[in-house]
């Protein structure tokens, strides 16, 4: 309940100090999100897990997660 305040505070304060370019940023972002849900999202082959790995063996969740994880294995923007 707290989080969905915050979330709709900050994108106020956001849309008051960017305007048109936070509105153009996100138009540009929702098509590839989605509703939320993993089916709408063009994301979706993104968190697939390869087949026959372990997390193939697990149900395959219906929503984006919210907090993506960094997880220290490579793979960062300056090649680290």
């Amino acid at each position: 309940e707290r989080h969905a305040r915050l979330v709709v505070e900050v994108e106020g304060r956001w849309r008051e100090r960017y305007g048109r370019d936070l509105e153009a940023l996100r138009g540009a972002l929702e098509p590839v999100v989605g509703d939320g849900t993993l089916a709408s999202s063009a994301l979706a082959e993104a968190v697939a897990p390869p087949p026959g790995t372990w997390r193939a063996k697990r149900e395959t969740p219906q929503i984006l997660p919210h907090y993506p994880l960094v997880l220290h294995r490579g793979g960062y923007p300056d090649g680290s």
